[in-house]
């Protein structure tokens, strides 16, 4: 279950308000505070969180064999806190439903059923609805610290392919996670385990001698909360959880095949995107028209996609069936959105109609541990497109706005795709490209004037980082646009004045991006009689203090950082170096990092690079990184020093 965290929240939680009196005792807001120190970021404590998957066939008569599927869950609240509101919340679409979701208010020793309804409303993204999905939620509130209630909510699912992984954190921390599946002869489950390593997960199996129905049972004991940590890599790719695939179900000898194999997965995908409306004459016509004028094949491939990338908003449609099957070409096209599945089916449907050989291809992007090999509609969390042309494999992703054709990013380099072709598939790798493919190259000179440090910044940035600059332009808010890089590149520096701000073309997505700039910088430079300090720190990259220590996932920038930095300073007239601040050094799996000041001729070369070759800290080196990111911003405060 999950945080409520939809626009209605302050509304509902105050109309759901239970009537029902509250009970701490001495006892539980003793054992409240004791865990509200241990966690002092949590609300509440869950000293009862269960998850039971059953499983059972009945005779549908003429319908066949019918496989039920049906999650009970039921979770104990203690409020760590005074006047705690919170709302439970749960998906639910064509192929699901909500089938009870109750709450109740301990009294003593006795849960006393709380008088309120759950909210139901369709989930929206962007402000777009989706065709079929929609959540309940449920208020709970606590008056005071040490009150405990309880929710009891279960879910049917209507079709196994549906059935969510399960999870053992959640966002408040858990005293005991227990997550059982019942199965019965005759159903075939594979349970796939997924990041145990190093967590003291309890597999437990029985089997009831009368039902035979087996339990397998999954226990974790004294769970830290997770709450959402910043720039993850997702929880796929590093929380423990567990894949139920369903592979069978029989009843009377008679068997149902469901995702035996990887070939009955391909085939269920592949049928929802032929059953996605055509309107060929129509797209075509649209084809045409973006195309009209041009002459070459490339030049027609080029303003297709890219005439997709800049007219179609991208929405996100993750849940119900809008979570796997495309919108329409016509749909998108009319309506002017569409999320990756509908603009990657548009884009190949435009580039076939004009000839091309273009294909549908599923991917799940780089912070995941899934391949193509589990039959899971979770191992793909995003579409793109192929284009086989001119001997050579194309990769087409429609949502990274302003990335030029050829070019991939690499949140989709080295990962494994399916491309689908006719009742066929393919596997296929999208290449790693040179980690000097995404580069940006700073080049600064200063001098000093009066007690002021005034000079030039030239920058070009290529690949991903070159994509990143363009971008931050474009979605910035029309009356921002005028002094939008002026005002990025102070770096919110109050010392700084920023102007004379030239770039290159930013409709043009194939060149670098390149800007010019004039600054002055104050408070950097320091006198005496005989002495001058200069501190030639220009941008401060990676150095904080950062308190990010202890994290469950992993920390990604979404993309590899590769720095090539050069500050040159004039050596005032009269004067001579007479220190320089030593070197830095730092060089890991996960980084290299080299600063050093140099004198070259009447010149200070402060020469920087940052290298981070996966964009990735590992969890387990959050401490590391940490004190790295401490110590450069400590060795920002060094100065040259110059004496007459």
């Amino acid at each position: 279950m999950k945080l409520f965290s939809y626009p209605v929240l302050a509304a509902f939680l105050c109309s759901a308000t239970s009537l029902t009196a509250q009970i701490n005792t001495a006892e539980s807001i003793k054992l409240a505070t004791d865990l509200s120190k241990q966690f002092p970021e949590s609300i509440v404590y869950q000293d009862v969180n269960t998850s039971t998957i059953a499983f059972s066939v009945a005779d549908g008569k003429s319908k066949g064999a019918i496989l039920n599927i049906k999650e009970d869950h039921v979770s104990e609240y203690l409020s760590l806190k005074d006047n705690v509101e919170l709302a439970i919340y749960e998906t639910y679409g064509t192929f699901s439903s909500i089938d009870k979701m109750l709450s109740y208010t301990k009294n003593g020793k006795k849960y006393v059923l709380n008088y309120t309804i759950a909210v139901d409303e369709a989930i929206e993204s962007g402000g777009i609805f989706h065709s079929d999905a929609r959540y309940k939620a449920i208020a709970l509130n606590f008056a005071s610290k040490g009150e405990t209630e309880k929710t009891e909510i279960t879910k049917s699912y209507k079709d196994y392919k549906f059935l969510d992984a399960a999870y053992f954190y959640s966002e408040y921390p858990q005293k005991k996670r227990i997550i059982s599946f019942e199965i019965p002869t005759g159903v075939e489950v594979d349970l796939v385990e997924f990041n145990f390593e190093g967590v003291n997960i309890q597999k437990t199996i029985t089997t009831d001698p009368k039902t035979l129905v087996k339990t397998i049972t999954y226990t974790l004991d004294n769970v830290k909360p997770h709450l959402g940590e910043n720039g993850s890599t997702g929880t796929d790719m590093n929380l423990p959880h567990i894949v139920p695939v369903v592979k069978s179900y029989s009843l009377k000898g008679v068997k149902t095949a469901c995702f035996e194999s990887y070939n009955d997965f391909y085939a269920f995908l592949h049928k929802l995107n032929s059953e996605v409306k055509k309107d060929d004459e129509f797209v075509k016509a649209q084809a045409d028209k973006i195309i009209e004028g041009k002459t070459t094949d490339l030049e027609k491939i080029k303003a297709l996609y890219y005439w997709v990338q800049d007219n179609i908003r991208y929405i996100a449609f993750e849940d119900g069936i809008a979570g796997f099957k495309p919108m329409a070409a016509k749909d998108v096209l009319d309506n002017k959105y569409g999320d990756c599945k509908g603009v990657a089916n548009l884009l190949a449907t435009m580039l076939r109609l004009e000839g091309f050989n273009a294909k549908f291809v599923w991917i799940h992007t780089n912070h995941t541990k899934y391949t193509c090999s589990l039959p899971y509609l979770g191992i793909f969390n995003h579409a793109i497109c192929a284009l086989y042309w001119n001997n050579k494999t194309y990769f087409l992703d429609c949502t990274e706005s302003y990335a030029a054709f050829g070019e991939n990013a690499y949140r989709i380099q080295s990962r494994p795709v399916m491309i689908e072709d006719g009742e066929s598939f393919k596997i296929e790798t999208i290449p790693f490209e040179d980690i000097n493919s995404s580069k940006e190259v700073d080049k600064i000179t200063m001098k000093v004037v009066g007690d002021k440090l005034v000079g030039e910044s030239e920058m070009t940035a290529k690949g991903d980082l070159k994509n990143y600059y363009i971008r931050k332009y474009h979605f910035a808010k029309s009356e921002k646009k005028i002094d939008f890089y002026k005002n990025y590149f102070t770096r919110s520096n109050s010392n700084m004045t920023v102007s004379n701000v030239k770039t290159s073309d930013l409709q043009n997505r194939e060149i670098p991006f390149y800007a010019k700039y004039s600054f002055e910088l104050n408070n950097q430079v320091f006198r005496d009689e005989k002495e001058m300090f200069v501190n030639m720190e220009f941008d401060g990259y990676f150095g904080k203090n950062s308190k990010d220590t202890l994290r469950l996932t992993d920390f990604t920038f979404d993309m590899i950082i590769n720095y090539d930095i050069s500050v040159e300073l004039t050596i005032p007239e009269g004067y001579k170096v007479s220190a320089l601040p030593p070197a830095f050094k730092v060089k890991n799996d996960y980084c290299s990092i080299n600063l050093e000041y140099t004198v070259v001729g009447g010149k200070v070369l402060y020469k920087k690079t940052f290298v981070f070759p996966t964009g990735v800290i590992p969890k387990d080196k959050a401490a590391d990184y940490a004190k790295i990111q401490k110590d450069l911003k400590k060795y920002y405060t060094n100065q040259v020093t110059l004496t007459k």
